[in-house]
């Protein structure tokens, strides 16, 4: 008799940058366990897309479409999620970028854009 020691049913799971790569796994891997999804992502086709396919396969997905590394923003749709579904159990800080160049040549901006996602997001989530 096989026993299920991993149960999250009941629980709200917010997994940030969840519309595809580690994150949609992440999200996958909490729906399987049980837990309801909040997936987010700033792409609202490619968050759509990834919601379908998680309720496909069973999933309560709820889409959470904002940007984290816009605090007024986060801010505000956290209230929201937590109002129109329900406090959220577990975060998953997992919204991330990553650019390959030399450090010579490495653009300014992107290196702020770098910095903004995947550190200051964590901070605003």
């Amino acid at each position: 008799m096989e026993k299920n020691l991993f149960n999250l049913s009941g629980r709200h799971a917010l997994i940030t940058g969840s519309s595809q790569g580690i994150g949609y796994a992440l999200a996958h891997g909490l729906a399987n366990a049980g837990a309801k999804i909040i997936i987010n992502g700033r792409d609202k086709i490619k968050l759509a897309d990834a919601a379908k396919c998680l309720r496909d396969k069973g999933a309560t997905v709820f889409e959470a479409c904002f940007d984290v590394t816009d605090y007024l923003a986060v801010k505000q749709q956290i209230a929201k999620i937590e109002l129109e579904v329900g406090a959220i159990d577990i975060l998953v800080n997992n919204a991330g970028m990553q650019y390959r160049e030399k450090l010579e040549s490495f653009p300014e901006d992107v290196f702020d854009n770098l910095l903004q996602t995947n550190i200051k997001s964590v901070f605003n989530v």
